[in-house]
């Protein structure tokens, strides 16, 4: 039978967990609006208001790739490259790991890994899309080709459904779990 200090130690080691979480979900909402707000708008200017690839859902054709290549400055292509691509390393990781956690510990163990292996994928994605973006970047619009674009579009999209599900998934659970809470607050109360 374990002792009242041993589950002093869990339950302290889970709290500990638990800030930490918190603290990667604070880098994370950082991370995101220092690219929404500053980065990628700046790359949209710098392309005469094209939208960046990292902003395209639904992907994109061969003619709207050199269509963006063809409007960005240098130093737009130099900022992206740079810049917003060094925003975009962290980024699918620390939102990988903002959505896999809570998944994970609130979902019932199946149907959780599942949520949560499908978060880390979004993750995986946006790292695949970041690659592939970097290798358009890198060569002028007429040497474009329809695989460069068609395999950075693919992993646009795959990164798109995969954090829409993950995220829609976290937002029900976290609907479903408050309403609970609320539930057995309100009979506790009355």
């Amino acid at each position: 039978m374990p002792s009242f200090t041993s589950n002093l130690q869990s339950a302290g080691a889970k709290s500990q967990g638990w800030k930490i979480y918190w603290v990667v979900v604070a880098a994370t909402v950082t991370n995101y609006l220092i690219m929404v707000l500053w980065s990628l708008p700046l790359v949209s200017e710098m392309a005469g208001g094209g939208v960046p690839f990292d902003m395209r859902p639904s992907g994109y054709s061969l003619d709207d790739a050199r269509a963006f290549l063809t409007a960005i400055t240098d130093e737009g292509r130099d900022f992206y490259l740079n810049t917003q691509q060094f925003l975009d390393l962290f980024y699918p990781t620390l939102m990988a790991i903002t959505i896999t956690i809570p998944l994970a510990h609130l979902v019932p163990r199946y149907w959780g890994l599942i949520l949560a292996v499908l978060a880390i994928a979004a993750g995986v994605f946006d790292h695949l899309e970041n690659s592939a973006v970097a290798v358009m970047l890198q060569v002028e619009p007429d040497v474009l080709t329809e695989a460069m674009v068609s395999t950075a579009s693919n992993w646009s999209l795959a990164k798109s459904i995969s954090t829409t599900i993950a995220l829609v998934a976290l937002l029900l659970v976290l609907c479903i779990k408050g309403i609970a809470w609320l539930k057995t607050r309100q009979a506790q109360a009355g």
